[in-house]
C-alpha cells in the first residue's frame, strides 16, 4: 500500500488496494466454504452409517415378529382345544405354588 492510502489525491479509489482486499475476500471466504464441505461431508456419512444400523434392527425386528407371531399362532392352536387349556391351568398353577413356597422359604 502506497503512502496515499486507500484514496488517491482526489479521492479515487485505488484500485491495487481494492484487488487486494477482495482476494483477501476470496481466499477467506474459499477457506470457509472448505470446511462447511468437511462438515457437510461428516454428517453424510454419520447419516449413512445411522441409516445402515437402523436398516440391521429393521430386519432383526421383522424377523423377531416373524417367530413370535408362529409362536402365537402355535399357542392358539393349543388353546383350542378344553383339555389343554386345562392342563395349562393346572401347570401354571403348579409353577405359582413353586415360587410362592421358595419366596416364602428362602426369601
Amino acid at each position: 500500500m502506497n503512502s496515499r492510502g486507500r484514496f488517491g489525491q482526489e479521492g479515487a479509489v485505488d484500485p491495487e488496494s481494492l484487488e487486494v482486499q477482495n482476494d483477501q475476500g476470496i481466499d477467506m471466504l474459499s477457506e470457509r466454504i472448505g470446511l462447511l464441505k468437511q462438515a457437510t461431508h461428516g454428517i453424510r456419512n454419520e447419516v449413512e452409517s445411522q441409516h445402515h444400523v437402523l436398516d440391521r434392527m429393521a430386519d432383526s425386528m421383522f424377523a423377531t415378529g416373524g417367530m413370535l407371531g408362529g409362536a402365537r399362532d402355535k399357542f392358539k392352536m393349543v388353546m383350542n382345544n378344553k383339555q389343554n387349556k386345562q392342563m395349562l391351568t393346572f401347570v401354571g398353577g403348579f409353577a405359582f405354588v413353586l415360587l410362592l413356597l421358595y419366596f416364602l422359604l428362602f426369601k
